[in-house]
């Protein structure tokens, strides 16, 4: 593994590829998912309602299994809404089917999880291009793109290295260059400090709040953490099934 570089990566969003004027607002209401468990019927979102404004930067907390990743799945439109509605950027997801969804998951939404999700036969360009080869992207393209966003991030000079050769925050910079292929509307990031020293964290999130910044992203994370979560312009706690605002003290 290689050390973490001592400072911060600076974001070229000049070098990044065009930037966008504003990012998918979000809209919730009275959505419900339950799963059918050995001992019954749990129900995690119990008809919660959100509202992000386009652009807008929200952390959700709550305790483990309290349902934040599977509000998160919904919004990216991995999981269909069980009941009530759900719009992201103007999408009804309900209504989204077959590749009618997966080209809202390609092109509205940009993915960062907690443990990378970096695939280790390919290096750090190609795990960015993975993103744009699924799009149908072109190979110049997708190369181009790539060494775009891996500079934006700090990465030039790791663009031909593997995962097992980049350190925890080298590969999570990597998997939000890889988020950011397609010029998401929407970046969704679950725990994505939470395999990170706080050195780590904090440099993750300088860069992964620039970069969505400079491209006016609407950004939601997940975090147990209250430290990151108080980064955050709106946070909200995840409980009983619906969510309840969090003021600052």
């Amino acid at each position: 593994m290689t050390t973490e570089p001592t400072s911060s990566a600076t974001v070229r969003a000049s070098g990044a590829g065009p930037l966008r004027a504003s990012g998918a607002a979000v809209e919730v209401r009275g959505l419900v998912h339950r799963f059918e468990t050995p001992d019954g019927t749990l129900t995690v979102l119990d008809g919660l309602d959100l509202s992000v404004a386009a652009g807008g930067y929200v952390a959700l907390s709550g305790r483990s299994g309290a349902g934040k990743s599977t509000l998160l799945s919904v919004l990216g439109g991995l999981e269909r809404p069980q009941r009530g509605q759900v719009d992201v950027g103007g999408h009804d997801l309900d209504a989204l089917h077959g590749d009618e969804m997966a080209a809202f998951r390609r092109t509205t939404v940009g993915f960062v999880f907690q443990h990378f999700g970096l695939l280790g036969a390919l290096t750090a360009s190609e795990n960015v291009e993975l993103a744009l080869t699924l799009a149908g992207a072109r190979r110049d393209r997708r190369r181009e793109r790539a060494a775009e966003l891996l500079d934006a991030v700090g990465l030039t000079g790791r663009a031909r290295h593997r995962p097992l050769a980049l350190s925890g925050g080298e590969l999570q910079r990597v998997a939000i260059a890889r988020a950011l292929a397609n010029e998401p509307r929407l970046v969704l990031a679950d725990e994505p400090t939470g395999n990170l020293d706080e050195d780590s964290t904090e440099r993750v999130l300088d860069l992964l709040e620039a970069v969505t910044a400079a491209r006016g992203c609407t950004l939601i994370v997940v975090t147990h953490n209250r430290a990151v979560a108080a980064r955050a312009h709106v946070r909200h706690r995840l409980d009983g099934g619906i969510l309840h605002p969090e003021v600052s003290a």
